[in-house]
């Protein structure tokens, strides 16, 4: 069982990749263990990505070391007492998630392309925080900034 949920949401693999890689190295940094289970092979995005971005705080080898390859085992045991990133469409995600709850996962990070998703409000509603590229928020607080934008919108 996971005691915190976080979800993301991204329009690129560049964008993903921008929004990831800094929560990433700080889960490093703080000598966490950390998985990612992928629907796909993004290890190249990664290579590229960090040799292109001149961010001297990454530890790009350790990035890099985390795995970034399609996702083969369906050994859930394997990411027990880890935080978890989950790439992949909104079903892909949904059946990892299922198959997480069912071991000790300190944290799930679900990241979700923003075209193949209908409705953002559903998905933040089983998530507990948002990551952006600001970093993490209160998924209240989240919605509530959205509301308030909305609302600033339709008075001017």
């Amino acid at each position: 069982m996971s005691n915190q949920k976080i979800c993301s949401f991204y329009i690129s693999e560049f964008h993903l990749l921008t929004i990831l890689l800094p929560y990433i190295n700080e889960k490093i940094l703080e000598k966490k263990k950390i998985a990612v289970i992928l629907q796909k092979d993004i290890l190249g995005n990664v290579e590229s990505y960090l040799n292109n971005v001149r961010n001297i705080n990454l530890d790009k080898e350790k990035i890099i070391n985390i795995g970034w390859k399609k996702t083969k085992s369906e050994n859930m045991n394997d990411f027990e007492e880890k935080d978890v990133v989950v790439i992949g469409n909104k079903e892909y995600i949904e059946e990892i998630n299922k198959k997480l709850d069912n071991i000790n996962v300190l944290e799930i990070l679900n990241c979700y392309k923003v075209n193949e998703i209908e409705r953002i409000d559903k998905i933040l509603s089983n998530h507990n925080m948002v990551l952006n590229t600001e970093g993490t928020r209160d998924v209240k607080k989240f919605s509530q900034n959205a509301q308030k934008r909305k609302t600033i919108k339709t008075q001017i």
